[in-house]
């Protein structure tokens, strides 16, 4: 089916893309069926395009592509809900807020999206973990990431000593 969107113009959608959010999303509730589109080739940014208002979308984000680790909790009753049964099978994303100043984005690590890439059924959860909170610096995690990626290489290839070899 086509579908005509604000951003991408008209696009053909393959119903077996479509991500259903049974309950919408957070202040969306009246729309629940989405699809992912790559923003740029090579970039870790993605859009959770509205299939039913083409005006709605939303860029996102997996978190592992700029945190070291980010520990997030499924309850069993949120991975039931989305027939959920294989950790595997669980995809993250977290939507990003981008301000006039686009090195001030912020991602919502509160609200994060967990969908069932086996069904395509996804929901929106809320973390119970203090440490997520709803304006997370992109940036300033990712810098946080590529330091503690730095240590991480530096111990398992510690640096060989001058005049050895």
């Amino acid at each position: 089916m086509k579908i005509s969107t604000s951003r991408f113009g008209k696009i053909e959608v393959c119903k077996d893309e479509i991500v259903c959010f049974e309950e919408g999303l957070l202040g969306f509730g009246d729309y629940r069926q989405y699809i992912i589109l790559n923003a740029d080739e090579g970039s870790p940014f993605r859009w959770l395009q509205c299939v039913e208002d083409g005006n709605l979308a939303f860029v996102i984000i997996e978190p592992l592509n700029f945190m070291f680790e980010y520990d997030i909790e499924i309850s069993d009753s949120d991975a039931g809900f989305i027939g959920l049964t294989k950790a595997e099978d669980a995809v993250l994303y977290v939507i990003v807020s981008i301000p006039a100043n686009p090195s001030d984005m912020t991602a919502n690590l509160q609200g994060p999206l967990v969908i069932n890439a086996a069904n395509r059924q996804g929901r929106q959860i809320i973390s119970s973990n203090s440490r997520h909170s709803v304006k997370v610096r992109i940036l300033d995690e990712m810098e946080r990431r590529a330091a503690k990626l730095k240590e991480v290489q530096k111990s398992l290839n510690p640096e060989s000593k001058e005049g050895e070899g």
